[in-house]
């Protein structure tokens, strides 16, 4: 017995929670189903609006009076005051219950499902990448041997792009010319396998251009979803520059896009002086990079500037811009929103048929 119960009042409970958690899209019509009541009692009772079943009276050719007639005809008058009272409360309450379904569909109730996955807890990032013929030199050193740049910029980046899960990455690669080599993305796979084809040289050209990149990454964003976002991506220039041409202010572009709501941050590849060129650089004349550029550009951009003198403190420069570029705010969770509307309007769907099939029936027999 006590089992029983105990298992009465949590089907209770379950059932008190579930109605709990119904929401309503369109509450107002839920209100407007009193007005809805009002009108249909008020046709009814001025005898404006008909059943949804109408059976007629039947009536023969020949009407005979019996003797008794009025005596007859007083009570039949009586019943039918009190049939039509019935017949007009049941029409009412039908009315009511047709109504009080079609506007509950109409409210749009719903109940909250599963929490949706949380957003990302860091903004989107876009690295601007160089890849001019610079990018070949090997002047890192990693358990003895020397590493190009290139080799150590692809580990760094793969790294970071698996420490990143449900992140948007983006890839803008460049030397005289820039070029999209992944827009904004959560498809990981993706960007790890074109981070891996990254060769110095190949697309872009030999030397490096950066006011073109930065005018290129400008345009991009302008045509993309990210220009008028509230969080907008963060910017991560890595290059070795050492001179840019004239033409095009790279200083000048970074500080027109912290004015936009952007932070360009950059990090410098490579050292500042000849003191680690390789002895047999292959050809290659060694150009060491101009920190004092990529100082002043960051500086005009809103970010901050990094020396990647390791891979270490490459992956350090990148964890610290990650962490400096947190979603403002907690965001509030999100749930999977499951429709419930289909039941109302079904069960007032079903409630008509089943009027008028009866109906139907009805005016058959009579017949």
């Amino acid at each position: 017995m006590a089992e029983q119960e105990e298992a009465a009042r949590l089907m209770e409970d379950s059932g008190l929670a579930f109605l709990q958690g119904i929401h309503f899209l369109h509450s107002e019509w839920l209100w407007a189903w009193l007005l809805s009541v009002m009108v249909v009692t008020l046709l009814i009772r001025c005898r404006c609006l008909g059943s949804l079943k109408h059976i007629p009276a039947v009536s023969g050719s020949r009407i005979y009076r019996h003797p008794r007639y009025r005596l007859l005809h007083r009570l039949h008058a009586q019943e039918a005051k009190q049939h039509r009272a019935a017949v007009s409360l049941s029409r009412w309450m039908v009315y009511v219950l047709l109504l009080a379904c079609f506007h509950l569909a109409l409210a749009h109730p719903y109940r909250l499902g599963r929490e949706l996955p949380k957003p990302p807890e860091y903004r989107d990032t876009l690295f601007i990448v160089d890849t001019s013929i610079s990018m070949m030199l090997r002047d890192y050193l990693v358990g003895g041997e020397r590493i190009d740049r290139m080799t150590i910029l692809k580990g760094v980046l793969t790294t970071f792009i698996d420490g990143l899960q449900g992140n948007r990455i983006g890839l803008i690669i460049f030397s005289e010319q820039p070029y999209t080599l992944a827009p904004l993305t959560a498809d990981y796979a993706l960007l790890k396998s074109r981070v891996s084809r990254l060769e110095p040289a190949v697309l872009t050209g030999n030397t490096t251009n950066l006011g073109r990149a930065l005018i290129y990454t400008l345009q991009k964003l302008k045509g993309s979803d990210a220009w008028n976002a509230t969080q907008k991506p963060a910017l991560i220039l890595i290059t070795d520059v050492n001179r840019s041409p004239r033409d095009l202010d790279p200083a000048a572009v970074a500080t027109y896009l912290h004015e936009q709501g952007f932070r360009l941050h950059t990090i410098g590849i490579g050292t500042s002086s000849d003191a680690a060129q390789e002895p047999d650089s292959r050809g290659l004349i060694y150009e060491p990079t101009n920190f004092a550029l990529l100082e002043k550009i960051a500086r005009q951009g809103g970010g901050q500037f990094f020396w990647a003198d390791s891979e270490r403190s490459l992956q350090s420069a990148i964890r610290t811009i990650q962490q400096g570029e947190r979603r403002q705010g907690i965001a509030a969770p999100r749930y999977v929103t499951v429709p419930l509307y289909q039941w109302p309007l079904l069960t007032g769907l079903v409630l008509m048929m089943l009027l008028q099939w009866f109906g139907g029936r009805g005016q058959g027999y009579a017949g």
